[in-house]
């Protein structure tokens, strides 16, 4: 998912799910997590009948979670 594609998905929060969506997951609040919009995003299609796709995030994150896998020892994230 390219970064105008997030932007575009960020904006339909406020305009395209239900208020009931909004408030359930807490759209209102600065903090929103990852959680929070997956959990949206597939009760607003469950609402529509029309299930959001999560596989090119999926590709992305993987391919992403590939790249960083080594680096996190040799960045100090953990140590050995």
């Amino acid at each position: 998912m390219s970064l105008n594609a997030a932007l575009q998905k960020a904006k339909s929060f406020a305009t395209d799910f239900e208020h009931k969506v909004r408030e359930e997951y807490k759209f209102n609040r600065p903090d929103v997590s990852w959680y929070q919009i997956h959990q949206a995003l597939e009760a607003n299609g469950k609402t529509y009948g029309v299930p959001f796709d999560f596989s090119n995030f999926k590709t992305t994150y993987d391919a992403l979670s590939e790249k960083l896998r080594p680096q996190v020892f040799e960045l100090g994230f953990l140590k050995n």
